[in-house]
């Protein structure tokens, strides 16, 4: 999780978790952007069959944000929770986003990512620390940070592509 994304180059191993509440911001904006310009049939297309659709993108980050506040909740409240792995592929298509309706996945996954900016205010150097056992890799709540905007980037770059076919 540390390293340069080799698909999306995202790198910020540096980067605090004030920072990334931050930029979490800003990268929620841009990808509401990128959605409200795509065509209706677009949004909800797969360009492969293994390639979700950029709606599925956004239900699947809705999800995501939420889960990575829960983590960070649950270090904060515990001694290294231990979490089970989860299966994102099967949640989205649970979930039946392609049928979605955009402003309101838009307004979910940006409400969520206002609460999981809130929890990461909270935040000081004694809790970014804490740990968290994921399916046996013990990370930090530092990292679990990283990864929630890991995944805006990296998803944002995978709606863009979606809607330029």
């Amino acid at each position: 999780m540390e390293q340069v994304c080799s698909e999306c180059d995202f790198d910020a191993s540096a980067v605090g978790v004030g920072q990334v509440a931050a930029d979490l911001g800003l990268v929620t904006g841009r990808i509401a952007e990128h959605l409200r310009a795509l065509p209706a049939d677009v949004v909800r297309h797969r360009p492969a069959p293994s390639i979700w659709s950029p709606i599925e993108y956004l239900g699947h980050l809705r999800e995501s944000m939420a889960f990575h506040r829960w983590l960070i909740e649950r270090a904060t409240a515990e001694q290294t929770p231990v979490i089970p792995a989860v299966d994102p592929d099967a949640s989205v298509a649970a979930a039946g986003y392609r049928h979605g309706d955009l402003d309101d996945l838009l307004g979910q996954f940006e409400r969520r990512v206002a609460r999981l900016r809130e929890t990461m205010a909270q935040l000081d150097e004694d809790l970014a620390r804490r740990a968290i056992d994921l399916d046996g890799r013990v990370v930090d709540v530092a990292l679990v940070a990283r990864s929630a905007l890991h995944e805006c980037h990296h998803h944002d770059g995978d709606i863009v592509r979606a809607g330029q076919g």
